[in-house]
């Protein structure tokens, strides 16, 4: 009874804060091409719980938002398309020392897209799919006070492109990211 006693206490959960930079970008792909767009950097933020299933492993769920898109030279312009989106990972996290490594699926909201040039700002929403999937993997450190850092990098899984968009066609779009930054855990 003390052994099991003893594990059930170390299965915590606690609530934290996070947010931080991104570096996102679109690639098209379509009729045995694939096109990188330059990389866009932008801001996310949000809350995360940890849920405790045993000393060492949680599941963590998070909703937070975060600024994507990517950006393209045009002559002496530039071009940028801002996604903007509500994230829902549910990640699995394995923790020891401080060190964290999380890994599993997210879903994403479309809640704005807007392309930016040098002449106009358009409302693009129409071009993209309302929801986005993807994987998650990454790694953090979090020091005994709560605070740490992170980074992971979001793998997209579906095509967010609209099928009614007509300078598509058969093109597909995926959206990546690397994210970089701080959270803070409130109860440990």
């Amino acid at each position: 009874m003390f052994v099991t006693g003893n594990g059930y206490a170390q299965k915590k959960s606690s609530l934290g804060v996070r947010a931080g930079l991104t570096s996102a970008n679109l690639k098209f792909s379509g009729g045995g091409t694939s096109i990188t767009a330059d990389s866009k950097i932008g801001f996310y933020s949000g809350l995360f719980a940890q849920i405790g299933v045993s000393a060492k492993f949680a599941i963590q769920p998070e909703i937070f938002y975060s600024l994507l898109g990517t950006k393209f030279s045009q002559g002496s312009g530039e071009d940028k398309v801002n996604l903007e989106y509500i994230n829902l990972p549910v990640l699995a996290k394995y923790t020891n020392e401080g060190f964290s490594i999380i890994v599993g699926p997210q879903i994403g909201f479309l809640i704005s897209a807007k392309e930016k040039t040098a002449a106009s700002n358009s409302d693009i929403k129409d071009s993209f799919n309302s929801t986005d999937i993807a994987g998650i993997i990454g790694a953090g450190f979090t020091f005994t006070n709560g605070f740490g850092f992170d980074a992971r990098y979001q793998l997209g899984l579906a095509n967010i492109g609209s099928k009614d968009n007509p300078y598509l066609g058969d093109a597909k779009i995926k959206s990546n990211a690397f994210m970089v930054g701080l959270h803070f855990i409130f109860y440990k």
